[in-house]
């Protein structure tokens, strides 16, 4: 059975399942699903908790061995294990299979893992877990349902909300869910007589977005301009490695050179993303980048990192952020069509 977060509340209400399979890389809803099984199972009776966290040289055989020495007069057991790479190896493999094929009499068995690519997805292993038992696959928020998440919330907290309250709340947390529960938190304290007003969220609201490279990376290649200058403004703040942002803006130019390769060969978009293995969630993206992309503007982004490059490592004068700035816009804002002329 394979559920939402969303619906997971109500599956609880009856009585938890012997196995769930937690998947993704959204910590919040992670975070919440796991608590959500750990309260239902100690309501129906499963006051044991026990976790195995499955890293490198983790004994898949004393976890084994640990779960079948259960007594006659021990008491009913959850038991976690979190795999941190999504990656148990092969034995591991064998032993989450063997657990989904015949899974331990009073107990509750929760395995938790983060997004599994198309590979780790299609293992024998993750497919018996998903089979077996209830796969709860967490997927992170896209940008135009954040502010519907962030109105149950406030409404959840006994809040009320002005609309450009919401935006503005949903434009400072930048998708992080985590940073959006604790700003919610400290509404409820601030907001006067439970009204959420844009005066409000300024005065509470810190800048709460947590940026990566690939978050740049993915706003720069969508060609989401403004986004993308205002995720590198705050991986500078954040004291991100000049070095670092770099690497993620080139990968992206580096794909945008191989995929015109294999065009220029005779491929089609779809076949040349598939040719470079590019993720099926990105190639929508990174696809319409090159089409709006001609073979001078990526000849000329190639030519700008190497520039930034030398910037960054102090062999050519100029300021490393100014010069990513420039680059980010390069990839973010391709050239203009020609416009057509007309024959008289």
């Amino acid at each position: 059975m394979k559920l939402t977060p969303e619906q997971l509340p109500k599956h609880l209400s009856e009585r938890p399942s012997p196995l769930y399979f937690i998947s993704g890389d959204e910590p919040l809803q992670v975070t919440e699903a796991v608590d959500q099984i750990r309260s239902a199972a100690r309501q129906a009776g499963f006051t044991e908790r026990q976790v195995y966290v499955a890293t490198a040289g983790f004994d898949w055989r004393a976890l084994t061995g640990s779960i079948q020495n259960l007594s006659l007069f021990a008491s009913r057991r959850l038991i976690e294990i979190r795999l941190p790479t999504g990656k148990p190896g092969r034995e591991g493999s064998a032993v989450l299979a063997e657990l989904a094929d015949s899974p331990p009499p009073d107990t509750v068995l929760v395995v938790i893992a983060p997004h599994l690519d198309a590979r780790s997805a299609s293992s024998r292993w993750a497919k018996a877990l998903a089979k077996a038992g209830v796969w709860i696959a967490v997927r992170p928020l896209p940008t135009h349902k954040i502010p519907a998440w962030l109105g149950r919330r406030l409404e959840q907290a006994g809040l009320q909300y002005d609309a450009a309250a919401l935006e503005l709340l949903a434009a400072k947390v930048e998708g992080n869910l985590l940073a959006a529960r604790q700003e919610i938190d400290k509404l409820v304290l601030l907001a006067d007589g439970g009204r959420v007003t844009v005066d409000t969220v300024r005065a509470s609201v810190a800048d709460s977005a947590r940026f990566d490279v690939f978050q740049l990376a993915d706003a720069a290649v969508s060609l989401d301009a403004g986004r993308a200058i205002r995720i590198l403004q705050g991986l500078q703040r954040e004291g991100v490695p000049e070095t670092l942002t770099l690497w993620a803006l080139v990968r992206e130019i580096q794909t945008l050179v191989e995929l015109g390769c294999h065009v220029d060969q005779g491929s089609s978009v779809s076949t040349a993303l598939a040719k470079v293995r590019v993720w099926q969630t990105r190639q929508g993206m990174v696809g319409e980048c090159l089409r709006r992309h001609t073979p001078s503007s990526i000849e000329g982004l190639v030519s700008k990192a190497c520039q930034v490059d030398r910037i960054v490592k102090g062999a050519q004068f100029g300021q490393a952020w100014n010069a990513l700035t420039e680059l980010t816009l390069a990839i973010a804002k391709p050239p203009a069509p020609p416009a057509a002329v007309s024959v008289s």
